[in-house]
């Protein structure tokens, strides 16, 4: 229930504007690290946007790289290295 009440509050304070609705790649890896979003992305389970060409910068939606988070997702690292 709390879960549920975290993601309304959440969405809620997006569409006010108070939480920009995607995060960096550097937030992201500064919160969950490095090779732990670099899997997430290999497996399909978040997309990374690049906006741009060479160096434009990368960014996450900061709702569906949360719900990942929450989620128990070793059973797909085991289902890609068996």
């Amino acid at each position: 229930m709390q879960a549920s009440y975290e993601a309304g509050f959440k969405r809620c304070a997006e569409e006010l504007g108070i939480l920009k609705p995607f995060l960096s790649l550097s937030q992201c890896y500064k919160r969950w690290g490095r090779k732990t979003v670099n899997r997430w992305a290999d497996e399909g389970l978040i997309t990374i946007i690049k906006d741009g060409t060479t160096t434009s910068r990368c960014r996450v939606k900061r709702e569906e790289i949360e719900l990942v988070a929450t989620m128990s997702n070793r059973a797909s690292w085991f289902e890609k290295h068996e």
